[in-house]
């Protein structure tokens, strides 16, 4: 199995794959975004996805298991997570015949704006009474987004960040939350087509260990990180965001 690989290869996988859980135990997000472009320099890019497949759920499970107040997260965000895979559902079967560049053009350049407007002193708030209906909206643009693009994440970024008062580790129990309801699909979605193969599955669970042990790690960066640096710590994660989908647009 992996001794078809050199083992310079491998350990720079293994390295690749610890950074992406260390960014995801401190900060809830950004593992594919860092993992991914990482292998995809010694793999090939539909490989790399794949074996992102079981981390990914694994990492997002395991953050919501070990949150405080789970069940108030639930109780909290679940017309988002419902309107997540409804938008997922709508957005596979546009793929076929929507303007995907387009789209990305739109998106990256709105995640932008957004994500300055939110690091300046004129960030937007939600008011309480509006975080739910907000969250069906953004949670059914993430699903949509996702299902055309596979970037889920931003749309759920920008939504979690305006809501007043989520402190640093509320917003890794809700984003882990709502990530399943997009993570899961998608890999079933890679193991109905082929893309995830028995093979790549394998890799897949071994690629959980090194994942696990930075999200470990980062799960203690991030006490060490005040409530105002994640912020703008997240900010950053959703410009890149951004910049990676006009990247995806302009290829």
């Amino acid at each position: 199995m992996l001794e078809e690989y050199a083992p310079l290869v491998v350990a720079w996988c293994f390295f690749a794959l610890a950074c992406g859980g260390l960014i995801k135990g401190a900060l809830g997000v950004g593992t594919p975004l860092l993992t991914v472009p990482m292998m995809a320099q010694v793999l090939p890019p539909q490989m790399a996805i794949a074996i992102m497949a079981i981390p990914v759920v694994v990492a997002n499970v395991w953050q919501f298991a070990r949150a405080e107040r789970s069940t108030a997260v639930v109780a909290r965000f679940w017309p988002t997570f419902v309107a997540i895979l409804i938008g997922t559902w709508i957005g596979v079967k546009i793929l076929a015949t929507i303007d995907e560049k387009t789209l990305m053009y739109l998106v990256g350049l709105a995640v932008i704006f957004f994500a300055i407007l939110q690091g300046s002193r004129f960030r937007l708030h939600l008011p309480d009474r509006l975080v739910r209906p907000a969250g069906v909206f953004f949670g059914g643009a993430s699903g949509l987004i996702g299902g055309v693009s596979s970037f889920f994440g931003p749309m759920l970024i920008t939504y979690l960040i305006s809501i007043r008062g989520l402190s640093k580790n509320q917003f890794v129990s809700s984003i882990s939350f709502l990530y399943v309801s997009a993570v899961v699909p998608w890999t079933l979605t890679l193991y109905y087509f082929g893309i995830l193969d028995e093979r790549l599955l394998l890799y897949s669970a071994f690629a959980t260990l090194p994942v696990t042990l930075g999200l470990l790690l980062g799960e203690r960066v991030r006490g060490s990180i005040s409530e105002t640096r994640f912020r703008y710590l997240i900010i950053g994660i959703l410009i890149i965001s951004g910049l990676s989908m006009l990247w995806r647009a302009a290829q």
